[in-house]
């Protein structure tokens, strides 16, 4: 072979490996630094106004390129339909107000297909065959009225085979509508498309202004409704959605469904992540309450949904009659307090509206809720106050009414406050009936803590039971704003104080993993009330609760369960009152502490009542523990007796706790062993810490 041919060989060689260097170059180039966009927007109109950005208008069907943030603060902005791409290159624009809708209309399809002609209102009332890409709309504020059909987003109203990529929105977006379908959502909506990369901090509020049509509501982090590809986007959301008729909220899109009828699509749902909650309420008959952390209602399954978090509320309300709005409205007072100690706050007030609670804070933290009816009158609250000025603060909470406050002041009291401590709904009633009724006969106040939500059986049972214990205790005369659900899940208390971390989450067997009440019967869980949020199931959460709890209300005595009893929960209730108490005495404050047994020693105990010729025969209880290993001496025990008017109206009150009695498929009933019960008499031990 001669060198000649294996020079050529060589120099062919040596291009080819030339070739191949320029080719990666420019795919590198093309890719990760973004050079064909680069080319691309040397072709792009420039825009660096507020005039030039309006006049886009004129040529909706070009390509545009910010070269400066733009403030559109004071400036009126009319929507209009775009076709071309803005690429905002980094830029900002800011104060941007939406309070009018485009001119542009298109056809929306409801969940029964039903279409409808809707207006439309955003930056853009409609993008088709668009890409808005690289533009920060921050300080954003719609506010559109309209008694049409009608959807807002930030970006759009409706977007069509369009792109939506690397933008940021931020603000605050309200709607007042009716005529059967309406919306508001953080980037555009309604519509189809691709949404990529983009970042919404919003705060949405979604008003139906007609009681008389059932029409249907739409809200969502990123869309209201439609078919888009959603990837990679992060939400921040506080949603509040009013609705006469269906409402369909979630973190990213209300409703996804393809339209019109017979159209397919295969659809991407991933990479997501949504924090924050959406407050509504659903004033319907047939009612379906849609509001997930991600969709409210998916009628047709995206292709690809994986990798999708959350850390989301759903917080219905059931006040119908006044409109949900995110402003905290408070009224807050200064008293001031000759000494520590227990106080009568008395708080005049008018209420033009309908009937109507506020959260109670002192000193920065909830106490409860307050209830004031419809009118002018007075309220009177029992509290505790530290000696000199306090803060008193009433806080409006959504959904319940709007109070215009009068003179506050305080004054000495001789009430004293009872607190029962209860790891589930029942136990209040089984071992504390008949104290419950001579505390309140005397004058003074029991409070109720509920540790768990006894959703041991599913979270539906929540709700249940904790209505149940509600109704039973407003029977025997505490009021139902002195009942507090902590919300932790059943069967949990035991991992949650033994933890060695005090922030791991921990799930309940219902696969709860954060605190929750019961919203139907107003019964939010206290961290709730106190901070806006849930809690996660953590040591720290349950003992910070608990702690603030007490520090709060400072009862003077203190029932709760028993370490002794073979129930993990009634062990642990002891002993997380316990262990706070000892805490919370290095600083001065000591009530007096009782346990008693609900779970003895013999599983049947305190055993089934007995009936003679049809007369119930009425026994006292018997020692819980004849014979195990424990400092509980019976013949110690602190015995109250019950007179037979007492003793029916406990009857009467385990006879409202339907689900444990009667059971259900999931679980058997008890009705024997809860009305075991029913004794001449009830006990405690009193404890030394």
């Amino acid at each position: 072979m001669s060198r000649k041919n294996n020079s050529s060989r060589t120099t062919v060689l040596l291009i080819g490996v030339i070739v191949s260097l320029l080719a990666l170059l420019l795919v590198f180039c093309f890719t990760q630094l973004d050079l064909g966009r680069k080319i691309a927007q040397l072709t792009y109109k420039k825009v660096s106004t507020y005039e030039e950005l309006a006049a886009i208008a004129d040529k909706p069907d070009g390509n545009y390129l910010l070269t400066q943030d733009i403030d559109m603060a004071d400036r009126e902005w009319t929507p209009f339909t775009f076709t071309g791409t803005l690429d905002g290159n980094g830029h900002s624009i800011t104060n941007l107000s939406i309070t009018s809708t485009g001119s542009a209309v298109r056809d929306t399809y409801d969940g029964n297909m039903i279409s409808y002609e809707t207006s439309l209102a955003g930056f853009f009332d409609v993008i088709e065959g668009a890409t808005v890409r690289d533009i920060t709309f921050s300080s954003v504020h719609a506010d559109i009225d309209s008694d049409i059909p009608v959807f807002v987003g930030t970006i759009a109203g409706y977007m069509e085979d369009s792109k939506i990529l690397n933008c940021n929105v931020s603000g605050d977006l309200r709607l007042k509508a009716h005529d059967r379908m309406f919306g508001v959502a953080g980037v555009a909506g309604y519509g189809n498309g691709t949404i990529e990369n983009v970042n919404a901090d919003v705060t949405l509020v979604c008003i139906d202004t007609d009681r008389t049509t059932k029409d249907e509501q739409f809200m969502g982090g990123i869309m209201c409704g439609g078919y888009p590809d959603i990837i990679n986007c992060s939400v921040k959301i506080d949603g509040y959605g009013s609705e006469h008729g269906y409402a369909h909220n979630g973190g990213l899109m209300g409703l996804y469904m393809y339209y019109p009828e017979g159209k397919t699509f295969q659809g991407r749902m991933t990479g997501n992540y949504v924090e924050g909650k959406i407050t509504f309420f659903e004033e319907n008959d047939n009612r379906r309450a849609y509001c997930k952390a991600m969709v409210g209602e998916m009628l047709d399954e995206v292709v690809t949904y994986e990798e999708n978090y959350a850390s989301f509320q759903r917080l219905e309300v059931y006040n119908y009659d006044a409109d949900l709005l995110p402003e905290e409205r408070s009224e807050v007072f200064e008293v001031t307090a000759e000494s520590a100690g227990r106080y009568e706050l008395k708080v005049q007030y008018s209420n033009a509206d309908a009937d109507a609670t506020y959260g109670l804070f002192i000193n920065g933290s909830f106490y409860k809720k307050v209830f004031f009816p419809n009118g002018e009158g007075t309220v009177n609250e029992t509290v505790f106050l530290e000696e000199g000025k306090s803060e008193i603060k009433f806080r409006f909470l959504p959904g319940d009414g709007n109070i215009t406050f009068g003179d506050v002041s305080v004054a000495k009291s001789e009430k004293s406050v009872s607190l029962i401590v209860a790891p589930h709904e029942d136990d209040e009633i089984l071992a504390f009936a008949g104290i419950i009724q001579k505390t309140v006969a005397e004058g003074n106040i029991v409070k109720v803590v509920f540790l768990t939500n006894g959703d041991y059986y599913g979270t539906e049972y929540a709700s249940i039971r904790i209505s149940e214990s509600a109704a039973a205790l407003e029977s025997l005369g505490v009021d139902k704003t002195d009942i507090t659900v902590l919300g932790y899940g059943d069967m949990t208390l035991e991992a949650l104080l033994t933890s060695e971390d005090p922030d791991q989450v921990f799930k309940a067997r219902s696969g709860s993993t954060d605190t929750y009440g019961d919203a139907p019967d107003n019964l939010f869980d206290y961290h709730t009330l106190s901070t806006g949020s849930r809690a996660a199931y953590t040591k720290a959460n349950l003992t910070s609760d608990f702690t603030k709890y007490l520090l709060t209300c400072r009862p003077d005595r203190i029932y709760t369960t028993s370490e002794f009893e073979w129930h993990s929960d009634h062990v642990y209730a002891f002993l997380l009152v316990k262990s706070t108490l000892e805490n919370l005495s290095l600083a001065g404050y000591k009530p007096v502490l009782c346990e008693t047994v609900i779970h003895g020693e013999d599983t049947a105990w305190p055993y089934p009542i007995e009936y003679k010729d049809g007369e119930l025969v009425v026994t006292e209880f018997t020692d819980p523990f004849p014979t195990a290993d424990t400092t509980l001496d019976w013949s110690k025990a602190v015995k109250i007796v019950l007179t037979d008017e007492e003793l029916q109206k406990k009857m009467e009150a385990i006879d409202k706790f339907d689900s444990q009695n009667n059971g259900s498929e999931e679980y058997p009933g008890t009705r024997d062993y809860n009305f075991g019960f029913c004794k001449r008499d009830e006990f405690y031990w009193e404890i030394s810490y």
